[in-house]
């Protein structure tokens, strides 16, 4: 079977958010599977001299189709008019799949599925929904969106959370939904077995890991309350932030000694840096997933998050729920954890055992079942 992939180049490059780890894992295993065939389409913007895509992402080898348009303006065409058809530019091929929510139209009949990672541009009730952009995006989303859908013959998710969204938002049917999922690298599971006393820790022990940035959507304001709490407590715990900030939150962490910035590293960093938390803290306003609690937990470390989108489904009882505004109780549960070796340890081997479910081979497999049946 032949499948052409509709690739966002610069969603891929490495290091790249979870949606990016789901389209470099989800095409490189399917590059793997025994009857799979891939091509990438993608706008020739993105090649070098060779014809190659740019190193940073891991896609950089696969074998490209390109069209001659710039990838944005082209997409808010497909979007809006169905046009520029792609026939001429995808030559033959099976079936046409895109690991993210965007629509390549063809005259020809070839099978169409899409990747909704979740559905917050039409969410109604989440701190934002009202903000003069997000009303602009949700307007811009609901003129093309049901059409889109109505078009595509399959749509994957991933997790059951983001499914039923998709279901009650927009009234498709369940069974042109499938969940996907996501997937944990095997780094992850692998440094759970290293000794901490193995590795170098970025700042003195202990500390508490936030992956994603200060981020005013990531619960960024809440996370600076749990730290303002640790301090009463004068709880040796400081909060390592990995990822971009933003610039207000920056700035009101500068305050605080027990939140240390550590930027945006390398991917194969955050193994080692997990692995040497006394726990992730999560607590982002709304994910579709939530990859990092899971691969926190492959890491051997308790994950505590949010009660808000994914995380409660996806992290079940393996994950430690908590109300945002709660800061003082975070900060308890942040203390036990690091304290309570007994109490630590029974969720890191919860959270293992709950991580295994969610690997890139089930998701792959997931997903052929998906394409066998629509070419």
């Amino acid at each position: 079977m032949h499948i052409t992939a509709y690739l966002q180049p610069e969603r891929t490059y490495l290091p790249c958010t979870g949606v990016g780890r789901h389209i470099n894992n989800i095409l490189l295993h399917l590059s793997q599977h025994q009857d799979i065939e891939i091509s990438l389409l993608v706008s020739n913007q993105y090649f070098d001299a060779n014809g190659k895509l740019d190193p940073r992402t891991p896609l950089h080898e696969f074998d490209l189709c390109t069209y001659p348009y710039k990838r944005l303006m082209t997409e808010r065409l497909w979007k809006f008019c169905s046009l520029p058809k792609m026939d001429k530019f995808i030559g033959t091929t099976d079936c046409l799949y895109s690991p993210v929510a965007e629509y390549v139209p063809v005259n020809r009949e070839i099978p169409m599925i899409i990747t909704m990672h979740d559905m917050h541009t039409l969410e109604p009730n989440l701190p934002w929904s009202n903000s003069l952009g997000h009303t602009w995006q949700k307007w811009k989303t609901q003129v093309w969106i049901s059409k889109v859908f109505n078009r595509v013959d399959h749509i994957c998710t991933v997790s059951n959370y983001s499914k039923q969204r998709i279901i009650d938002l927009l009234g498709i049917n369940p069974e042109k939904i499938t969940t996907v999922g996501n997937g944990v690298d095997n780094s992850f599971f692998e440094i759970a077995d290293v000794d901490i006393k193995d590795l170098q820790a970025p700042i003195p022990l202990p500390y508490v890991i936030l992956i994603g940035g200060l981020k005013y959507k990531k619960g960024g304001y809440y996370v600076l309350e749990v730290a303002k709490e640790l301090k009463i407590r004068k709880s040796s715990l400081k909060i390592l932030v990995v990822g971009s900030s933003e610039p207000s939150l920056i700035e009101a962490a500068n305050t605080l000694d027990n939140v240390i910035l550590q930027g945006i590293i390398p991917d194969d960093e955050l193994p080692k840096l997990l692995r040497m938390a006394s726990s992730l803290l999560f607590l982002s306003l709304y994910e579709g997933f939530g990859i990092p609690m899971v691969e926190a937990m492959a890491s051997g470390v308790p994950a505590v998050v949010a009660n808000r989108g994914a995380l409660p489904d996806v992290g079940g009882s393996a994950a430690i729920v908590v109300e945002l505004e709660n800061a003082a109780v975070i900060a308890d549960i942040l203390i036990n954890l690091e304290k309570d070796t007994q109490l630590r340890d029974s969720y890191i081997q919860l959270g293992r055992n709950h991580a295994k479910k969610f690997t890139w081979n089930n998701c792959v497999d997931r997903l052929v079942e998906v394409l066998h049946k629509y070419s």
